[in-house]
């Protein structure tokens, strides 16, 4: 049975540009463990498995599914977002649900989750069936989630997401940003990196390498960035010590509809942790910048770099 989950928008809520997807991704996560916690009559504190390990519901996969006509850019201080929300088992390990929002169910954030413990610390994260979790009021589904087999998928060609036929490269191939995780704000109270905090770093390592371009777009176009189609799957975590080396391709395509013009940009993103090199996480999005209040030199920008795209 679906049930509601709803929040008004505060500054902790919002970026440089409205709704930051990081902190919405953090309200969905605390939403998803409420849920385990009522559904499954278990505080998520008290979750072990036959061992008596503790187990953690931590994601393996994220989808937010927007258009082009409402990014997360659409929504603001004060609004008020209501999703209706859903959530389905398969072998008492795997979790899967959406959250989709009340005024267009064609817009959603799916999630999927997995119980896991900390065999050897955040490097070996092990599977495990919880033994004090009930089911019961929780949907089984006949057969695994298909989000696993898209995880598996980008895994082995390194992206979620196909380019489009008109996008155009911001540079060729895969540039690297390399991020020293931050004890004290990166990792939660499990002592893993905080699953929506791979956003802001992914963030982060776009903003850096488009700047250091040869032709980099002017900051004003940077903070108006606004994603509305993200796909991650995570396959590991690091030590609080570790680095990531984040690797970025980047492309971009002109839009104009009527008289409004924006531009969609196109990133996919592999993870790798300095300890071991293991590729942790994938991810693919795609932004759109309006360019409806651009300056003369934005737009200038802009123009330089969609000579060779299709207008749509």
């Amino acid at each position: 049975m679906p049930s509601p989950f709803s929040f008004q928008l505060g500054m902790p809520h919002l970026g440089r540009n409205n709704l930051s997807e990081s902190a919405l991704f953090k309200a969905i996560g605390n939403d998803r463990w409420t849920q385990i916690e009522h559904l499954g009559k278990t505080r998520s504190a008290l979750i072990r498995d036959d061992a008596g390990e503790r187990l953690y519901a931590t994601f393996y996969f994220l989808e937010l599914n927007l258009s082009r006509e409402i990014p997360l850019s659409s929504f603001g201080e004060n609004d008020s977002i209501t999703l209706s929300t859903d959530l389905s088992h398969y072998s008492k390990v795997y979790l899967d649900g959406c959250h989709r929002i009340d005024t267009r169910p064609d817009h959603w954030i799916r999630s999927s989750n997995v119980f896991i413990y900390q065999e050897r610390g955040p490097s070996k994260l092990s599977l495990a069936v919880p033994v004090n979790v009930d089911f019961s009021e929780i949907p089984e589904l006949a057969e695994q989630p298909e989000t696993l087999s898209l995880c598996r998928q980008a895994k082995a060609r390194g992206s979620f997401i196909e380019p489009h036929s008109d996008d155009v490269e911001l540079y060729a191939g895969e540039r690297e940003f390399v991020y020293q995780i931050d004890a004290d704000r990166d990792l939660n109270g499990a002592g893993l990196v905080y699953f929506a905090n791979f956003i802001s770093f992914l963030d982060l390592a776009e903003r850096r390498i488009l700047s250091e371009i040869e032709d980099p777009p002017p900051a004003p176009l940077l903070d108006a960035r606004s994603t509305y189609l993200r796909r991650i799957g995570y396959f590991g975590n690091a030590q609080s010590t570790d680095r990531l080396h984040i690797l970025v391709k980047a492309r971009l395509q002109n839009r104009e509809n009527g008289c409004s013009r924006s531009l969609d940009l196109a990133f996919d993103y592999r993870v790798r942790r300095s300890s071991d090199q293991k590729e942790i996480v994938i991810s693919s999005c795609r932004k759109l910048i309006s360019l409806e209040r651009a300056s003369q030199a934005d737009l200038e920008w802009a123009n330089r770099h969609t000579l060779a795209s299709v207008y749509k």
